[in-house]
């Protein structure tokens, strides 16, 4: 029985030292995938695809929308369901950035993961514009 204990806590040391690097490798790939727009249907295609993203992926409903900006409700009291803000950010030189944040309200953490989650995002909308 002396045994199962330190097995046990190295066990869950190395889970969360794996969850870690899975968690350092999305935030890395969530910013080097943000969607960037230029012209005026690019950016339009984005933001519209950002948008879809939203209504069916977040577990509220949009609260404001706008032209550069968009929100949920906030999340359900102790629901691993996501809430987000996105926003469509100048960047200079007549580009943007469409940047999301995405969190929910559970203490074990959101289905799907807040990081995986950004990635998908990312992913969907850089693809309604032709980009990978």
């Amino acid at each position: 029985m002396r045994l199962l204990y330190p097995l046990a806590i190295s066990a869950f040391l190395l889970v969360g030292c794996a969850n870690n690097q899975q968690s350092d490798a999305l935030k890395a790939e969530a910013q080097r995938t943000t969607p960037q727009c230029q012209s005026d249907d690019e950016c339009q295609v984005m933001w519209s695809a950002a948008r879809r993203w939203v209504l069916s992926n977040a577990g509220t409903k949009i609260q404001n929308y706008g032209a550069d900006y968009l929100d949920t409700y906030n999340p359900i009291a102790n629901s691993p369901r996501l809430a987000a803000q996105v926003s469509k950010d100048a960047i200079g030189s007549g580009k943007y950035q469409i940047i999301a944040k995405l969190w929910c309200d559970n203490i074990f953490g959101c289905q799907p993961g807040a990081w995986e989650a950004l990635v998908d995002f990312n992913r969907s909308v850089n693809t309604a514009a032709g980009k990978n």
